[in-house]
């Protein structure tokens, strides 16, 4: 009779990920937020100094490994022989950017961004906007 054989995926999942340390930007790199995601491991970034989006590229290590979203801050590193083009560094997480605007590294611009307003309950709901008056005949 064959041995019951454990399944190891299950257990590596159940770990919590340790706390890594803040990255900050160097030399010849840039915060930025995804805005579309084209395929390929391409998608377009907005920069806070640059008024135009730019095409980005997810390195292969990336692959798989970590997956981006529309809004996700992250870190880009210029090319030094295409203009049009940076290469995607590393991904935060949403703790690490709370951090980062606490510091003052990264502008107002995106710390208000999407994933920042669902924590701030401040912000008035449509549904709230509107009164019906349905006793008006």
């Amino acid at each position: 009779m064959p041995k019951n054989k454990k399944n190891k995926r299950k257990n590596h999942k159940s770990k919590e990920a340790p706390k890594r340390d803040l990255v900050f930007k160097n030399f010849q790199e840039e915060y930025a937020i995804v805005t579309k995601k084209l395929g390929d491991r391409r998608m377009l970034v907005k920069m806070p100094d640059m008024n135009k989006e730019t095409m980005a590229i997810i390195p292969g290590r990336f692959r798989k490994r970590c997956w981006f979203d529309v809004g996700d801050l992250c870190l880009v590193s210029f090319r030094e022989y295409q203009d049009t083009k940076v290469d995607i560094v590393y991904k935060y997480t949403t703790d690490e950017r709370r951090a980062l605007c606490r510091v003052g590294e990264i502008p107002p611009i995106f710390a208000n961004s999407s994933v920042d307003a669902e924590a701030n309950p401040e912000e008035e709901n449509e549904e709230d906007a509107f009164e019906f008056a349905f006793d008006e005949i």
